[in-house]
């Protein structure tokens, strides 16, 4: 939040002219760029000026220092675009012993990703997402209006535990998304494998003891084979003890599974129609092996994803931009905030925007 003043110029200030104070653009700090080829970077950089006109064709600031730059990051040749950010930061005017200063620091934030997405769109899931729900999530789905998608409004905690509300859009090709939701059927499919990856890894230890015992077994086979009574008391103290024991761990292990299995088996069983829908889970609250089906108005539930390679134009130069994301955060709350994220958003041409993919 506001916090560090970092340039000043004197004059009267007040809370009540401050707002309406004329602003500037200052070209923020340029980051150093590396891993991408000349002419894709010479590429970006012109789609990067040509949002920043966009935006200041419509935009004019107030009271703020409105930062903008551009991000690019390095190619990455399993995906089959580069992506990259035009960004604007708006440090607000504010006043200090009557002067108007400019803030050092600010929770208010604009950018447009070129084939850039906040969710993975471009690889499949990893680690623990792909080990429990077998794919890639979204906390809430895109609806569609006017040949562009936009996401609910979402209430945020901003610097300091302030409240503040995030927007964002997607500008694709027409009726299309970057990527793929996954089928109900695919998610119990990929459940029902990893839930018996997940039982045999808890059981691993089990079988590993059973394994030495045979092994341990062996051995006292040929150093007792002259004195079957030892090894008569061997096999009755030690060898059938151990044996019966993590066999029952075994079982029990797979019985603790089986209503987890059982629940996918029901499950997998429903009208093609409704198994053909996209899956949106959460982890049942009874049962930490389970998942249950349920829609984008549970805030626990997650909208599970996956890459569309088929989506890009793989003919285009990799700079070449194949979707915008739009998004702004900020305090509505705060008069000069609130008034930066209402214009900029105006200022926003989604026409413009979708005239510019596939170029």
């Amino acid at each position: 939040m506001l916090i560090t003043a970092r340039s000043s110029f004197s004059q009267d200030c007040n809370e009540a002219t401050l707002i309406q104070k004329p602003g500037v653009w200052k070209e923020g700090i340029k980051e150093s760029i590396s891993g991408v080829s000349a002419a894709d970077l010479t590429r970006e950089k012109n789609v990067v000026n040509a949002l920043h006109t966009m935006i200041k064709a419509k935009y004019t600031p107030t009271a703020v220092s409105a930062d903008f730059h551009g991000g690019y990051n390095a190619a990455d040749p399993t995906i089959p675009v580069n992506t990259y950010t035009y960004r604007i930061i708006p440090l607000n005017y504010i006043c200090e012993a009557g002067d108007v200063k400019i803030a050092g620091e600010t929770s208010t934030y604009f950018q447009i990703g070129v084939n850039f997405f906040d969710a993975e769109i471009y690889y499949e899931a990893q680690g623990d997402r792909e080990s429990s729900e077998g794919f890639n999530v979204m906390e809430d789905m895109p609806i569609e209006k006017d040949g562009y998608y936009f996401f609910k409004e979402k209430d945020v905690t901003l610097g300091f535990g302030i409240p503040g509300k995030s927007s964002l859009w997607l500008i694709t090709y027409n009726g299309k998304l970057p990527y793929s939701y996954v089928s109900k059927k695919e998610f119990l499919e990929k459940r029902k494998k990893n839930l018996a990856s997940e039982m045999l890894a808890t059981a691993s230890g089990f079988y590993d003891v059973l394994k030495n015992l045979e092994i341990e077994k062996t051995y006292k086979e040929t150093e007792y084979k002259n004195d079957p009574e030892k090894l008569k008391h061997y096999i009755k103290m030690d060898y059938q003890p151990g044996k019966e024991r993590y066999e029952k761990l075994l079982a029990d292990n797979e019985k603790n599974f089986q209503p987890a299995f059982a629940k996918i088996e029901s499950s997998l069983k429903m009208p093609a129609t409704e198994l053909s829908q996209t899956a949106i889970v959460k982890i049942d609250p009874h049962d930490h092996l389970s998942y249950l089906f349920t829609d984008d108005d549970d805030p626990f539930g997650k909208i599970l994803i996956k890459p569309s390679p088929s989506y890009f134009n793989k003919d285009l130069p990799r700079s070449s931009a194949q979707f915008f994301s739009v998004y702004i955060i900020g305090n509505p709350k705060e008069p000069i905030a609130s008034k930066v994220m209402t214009d900029i958003v105006k200022a926003v041409d989604f026409a413009a925007l979708k005239n510019m993919l596939g170029k």
